[in-house]
């Protein structure tokens, strides 16, 4: 039976999303992109309509606020969705979240909720944000995947076929993610700046040696000499998959995330925090 999909997010990753869900008609019947930014949706629908055959899929666009869990649940029930994918800032995660809960739509992210006000959330996470929905989540019978992008996401799927079919124990993991900022342009993120510029700045934690432990950021660094792209610098950071991996790997003593940056990279990140920049409160501007 053909399924009803909701994308929630218009941005880069909302867009490859909702191309690939149009190139499965045989999976989906109805695949609505919804944001709060309408023209950004109907600048992805008319790419689709220009590369894919869409003739046995019907696509449409909607407007939502993805921080009112009501809205979120009123456009799931108009819908009729059955899977809301959740390709927004990771600040809405929860709102979405409960709201499918509340309607029983599977839902499905890339990444951990993030709070405004948190910073330096305490280790381990799966104490906290969307995990503590877990026991809602079985009461009602909804299907949620959390973190199902890269990393986290394809990493955890590599060291689960890992533990299933290359080794009898593993006792240490250690991702390592590296483009070193590099996109051509003087400075750019790795991906969302709001939430990769947080991750840069908050404190480094890992599991080692079966303890939970953490340090400044930037404290430790190694270089890695990669197939294909070469030498680069890698930092530790704090990192969705290590506090995932670290319950579902059996045995595991270690789980760490290194993320390689360049210099340069690290030089303009020192200059935006010594201005103020990288400050997460809010602030008031005189006569704003």
């Amino acid at each position: 039976m053909k399924k009803r999909i909701l994308i929630i997010g218009a941005g880069a990753v909302g867009a490859v999303v909702a191309n690939k869900c149009a190139q499965n008609s045989q999976v989906f019947s109805d695949v609505c992109i919804a944001s709060h930014h309408i023209e950004k949706c109907h600048s992805i629908l008319d790419n689709i309509k220009n590369k894919n055959n869409i003739n046995e899929c019907y696509i449409y666009t909607a407007q939502v606020d993805a921080c009112d869990t009501q809205d979120v649940i009123s456009l799931i029930v108009d819908s009729g969705s059955d899977i809301v994918i959740n390709v927004c800032t990771a600040f809405v995660n929860m709102s979405i979240l409960d709201a499918c809960i509340e309607t029983g739509a599977a839902y499905i992210d890339t990444a951990v909720h993030e709070d405004y006000d948190v910073m330096n959330a305490p280790y381990p996470w799966y104490a906290n944000f969307e995990w503590k929905k877990r026991q809602h989540c079985k009461e009602k019978g909804v299907t949620a995947i959390l973190g199902a992008g890269f990393d986290p996401g394809v990493v955890n799927a590599y060291c689960a076929y890992a533990q299933k079919k290359e080794f009898d124990v593993i006792d240490s993991i250690d991702i390592i993610d590296v483009n070193a900022g590099d996109h051509e342009r003087f400075f750019s993120t790795n991906f969302d700046p709001e939430i990769n510029l947080r991750e840069i700045i908050e404190d480094a934690g890992c599991l080692e040696d079966g303890q939970w432990r953490t340090y400044k950021h930037h404290s430790r660094a190694m270089e890695y000499d990669f197939p294909e792209v070469g030498l680069h610098k890698l930092y530790l950071m704090g990192h969705d998959e290590v506090h995932s991996l670290s319950i579902n790997i059996a045995g595991v003593k270690s789980v760490r995330f290194w993320m390689g940056f360049s210099d340069h990279y690290i030089n303009c990140l020192n200059v935006f925090k010594n201005v103020g920049l990288l400050n997460h409160q809010k602030i008031q501007i005189p006569g704003g």
